[in-house]
């Protein structure tokens, strides 16, 4: 069995491609106020808003454990529609060597909204850790909150 993996998952938004990303990006300090149930406090530790080698201290819950994550953005494509944060420390290192998300967004053709991917990629501690499975679907419940709020302020 492979230490090394990832998982995958689209979700359909009405919200626009540079919108969505821009959650991610330069308002993640919002994320509280719009999903306060698996994401409690976003604290910038360095860097800038929007900027390559941000780093971001974030209180979450996930499976009923209050966790921490210190992540960084590795980079930003805003040609690609896309955001890379690699994770530096917190829970998730109790299990993962490693873990990378990925987040692009694609705009739809001919009409309104976006669809994005998520990619969590990993490298186990050991083979008896799981998939980050649960991790991907908070973060699609997320993704699908943030629409939700990106069109109530249409």
């Amino acid at each position: 069995m492979s230490l090394v993996g990832k998982v995958e998952a689209d979700v359909e938004l009405k919200a626009s491609a540079l919108g969505f990303l821009e959650m991610f990006s330069t308002k993640t300090y919002q994320l509280p106020n719009i999903d306060p149930s698996f994401i409690q406090s976003v604290e910038i530790l360095a860097g800038q808003w929007g900027a390559i080698g941000l780093i971001l201290l974030v209180h979450y819950t996930l499976d009923g454990k209050a966790s921490v994550v210190k992540a960084e953005i590795e980079d930003i494509n805003l040609i690609d529609i896309s955001i890379t944060f690699n994770v530096l420390e917190g829970d998730l290192l109790e299990q993962y060597k490693s873990i990378q998300f990925i987040i692009k967004v694609t705009p739809k053709i001919l009409q309104l909204g976006s669809e994005v991917h998520w990619t969590i990629q990993y490298e186990k501690l050991n083979d008896q850790i799981p998939d980050p499975n649960s991790l991907l679907e908070e973060i699609l419940e997320l993704s699908k909150d943030i629409d939700a709020s990106l069109n109530n302020l249409l």
